[in-house]
């Protein structure tokens, strides 16, 4: 009977919690992190919008205790909860426990935590005589907290020195970016110098009310990938306006604005620092929670041609239009300014399992651009997540006749890494046990280069006779470790990258074996 009461004041105390500090920060976009969240949340009979994220913390109501086993249960939401443990020492509290710093006044709540990617590999299938050790030295700060109930705020800063497997280097050569972490400087001999800054705001006026200003990323969908918009570009400034409405909440309208920049310098600039040339992005998503076990979403967003030849063009006020489709209808797809449209689906089973699909569409006068995703989870077992996944984009899509109008930032695409003109399966396999976690995934594509990429303008058109060249990319990555805090998701691992692509019967190797001791709050992708 005592270890029912405890129980009951134990519930009643984290509910008194949640509600008490209102938080209004994101949760973390970090696939794997929310794996156990993810498994909460898309249990049969949670009333809970999954396909735009980061999710907001305030919009999660859900009893988990039903859905979780004990020790999911642990790990359900634990870096929003308060953390304060007094029988054990500080040094073991802050490693493995809580916050490294805590600020709590009541009416104020700040935590500080360090972020590491201390990572040390090999790629054991190059042979040159004089390789370099491949290494990732990553440091930097996180900070967030809450003001009253209503506002809240995050910051992190991410500095990285780095001499990455050489596919990741050509990717950076032709590219002038690393993968979703920006531009780069050289670093000693073979070495990259790059650093990553994230930062928003958050206000919920009420509980049906939040605006964002920030500089992020975004991710549309349920899946492992996203043909819609995607967290693979680099963080953009972003405002972004949510609202709930309807019956239990069954509605849930984003508004999304960011700038976006292309790594072209304007070419007015008189020096090698000149600005890089700018458009705009408007999105318009409406999550609808038809049933128990269906969810829809509809998908719109617009790119803004904001400068042109002959400078900055006037702010076309259309980007702040709230309504659905009257972009579109306004501006077509294939203009100036240029719309893509999409259909987000995801339907529950009792039996603890998902499928979900995307379809997108980006039509010109030339082609009919389109891209389709299908996938199925299972997550029937304690601390199991089994996911398969599909996805088709056609020739030319997410491209524009003016190239810097195609659906980019920073030079990487706003939605699947591979452009377009690909067939890809990827499947994963995800398993934890207290702190020990592994994780198989394997991604299987291949393009074709004609209206692969979507930096080109296909209406130009010359005698010139192109070779249209197939090619088969396979990455297989496997990694286990053990998790030491998980407030920061601060990890240790030992993990395999290998990645085989074949063009023209010539193949490509890489075979990179790791140790990292990492804090992994955002995806990073390399399994393309």
């Amino acid at each position: 009977m005592n270890s029912y009461l405890k129980n009951i004041a134990l519930l009643l105390l984290l509910s008194y919690t949640n509600w008490s500090f209102a938080q209004q920060l994101n949760l973390p976009l970090n696939r794997e992190f929310n794996l156990v969240n993810q498994k909460a949340f898309n249990a049969y009979d949670a009333n809970i919008h999954t396909s735009f994220q980061p999710i907001l913390q305030t919009q999660i109501s859900i009893d988990s205790s039903s859905i979780l086993s004990k020790n999911e249960q642990n790990y359900f939401l634990i870096n929003t909860n308060k953390t304060h443990l007094e029988n054990r020492s500080w040094f073991a509290r802050k490693l493995f426990y809580e916050n490294f710093i805590q600020v709590d006044t009541g009416k104020f709540y700040l935590t500080i935590d360090p972020l590491l990617n201390l990572e040390l590999g090999e790629d054991i299938e190059d042979k040159r005589p004089e390789k370099p050790t491949l290494f990732v030295n990553t440091r930097g700060i996180i900070a967030k907290g809450h003001i009253g109930k209503k506002f809240s705020f995050q910051t992190a800063v991410y500095e990285n020195q780095a001499t990455l497997p050489n596919y990741l280097t050509e990717y950076v050569d032709n590219n002038n970016v690393v993968p979703g972490q920006g531009r780069v400087k050289k670093f000693k001999d073979n070495g990259l110098d790059y650093n990553t800054a994230i930062s928003y705001i958050s206000y919920s006026p009420n509980k049906h009310l939040n605006f964002q200003l920030g500089n992020d990323k975004q991710f549309i969908g349920d899946g492992y990938r996203s043909l819609l918009l995607s967290d693979f570009a680099y963080n953009y400034p972003y405002y972004k306006a949510l609202v709930l409405f309807g019956k239990k909440n069954q509605f849930q309208y984003t508004k999304l604005n960011a700038g976006l920049s292309n790594l072209t310098r304007r070419e007015e600039g008189s020096t090698p620092e000149a600005l890089f040339t700018r458009k705009s992005m408007s999105v318009h998503y409406l999550s609808w929670i038809a049933t128990k076990w269906l969810h829809l979403g509809i998908f719109e967003s617009t790119i803004w041609q904001t400068e042109s030849q002959s400078g900055t063009k006037p702010y076309n006020f259309m980007q702040l239009n709230p309504i659905l489709f009257l972009n579109t209808l306004n501006a077509g797809f294939d203009g100036n300014d240029n719309s893509q449209l999409g259909i987000n689906t995801k339907i529950k089973f009792p039996f603890k399992t998902i499928i979900y699909g995307q379809l997108m569409y980006d039509g010109n006068e030339i082609n009919t651009k389109y891209g389709y995703q299908a996938g199925i989870k299972y997550v029937g077992i304690s601390g199991l997540t089994i996911q398969a996944e599909f996805n088709k984009v056609e020739p030319y899509t997410y491209s524009s006749k003016i190239p810097l109008q195609n659906y980019s930032h920073f030079n990487e695409p706003l939605a699947h890494p591979l452009g377009a003109n690909f067939t890809e399966i990827v499947g994963i396999i995800n398993y934890k046990y207290k702190r020990i976690f592994t994780q198989a995934k394997a991604t299987l594509a291949q393009t074709t280069s004609t209206g692969s990429d979507i930096f080109m303008n296909y209406y130009i058109t010359t005698n010139e006779v192109v070779p249209i060249i197939e090619t088969d990319i396979v990455n297989l990555q496997f990694h286990v470790g053990v998790l030491v805090n998980p407030k920061n998701n601060m990890r240790i691992m030992l993990g395999i990258n290998n990645r085989t692509i074949t063009t023209n019967n010539i193949d490509f190797n890489t075979n990179y074996i790791y140790f990292a001791f990492r804090t992994s709050l955002r995806n990073l992708y390399t399994d393309f």
